[in-house]
């Protein structure tokens, strides 16, 4: 890993092309694994955030494949439809 793959969360937003809240909220809901993905920069919990930018690359890379290869039912049972049921 080279330093030089890790950013402040501006320049990785910018660099990935996803939005800084959504850099947050992925940290937040733990999809993104700290000391892979993202690192305090000096170790302690009140210092700035530096993230990985291959890290996360390899993260979308997989998180795509993931919902190509997804079976069509699965995939199925997560569209919302507003239409009335039984009628």
């Amino acid at each position: 890993m080279n330093l030089s793959d890790w950013y402040g969360v501006a320049k990785t937003s910018e660099i990935l092309g996803i939005s800084q809240s959504l850099l947050w909220e992925l940290k937040q809901t733990n999809e993104l694994t700290a000391g892979e993905h993202w690192i305090y920069a000096t170790g302690k919990r009140k210092s700035n955030v530096l993230w990985n930018v291959i890290g996360i690359r390899n993260w979308q890379i997989a998180k795509t494949k993931e919902s190509e290869n997804a079976p069509d039912d699965v995939s199925a049972k997560k569209i919302v439809t507003y239409q009335k049921m039984g009628v």
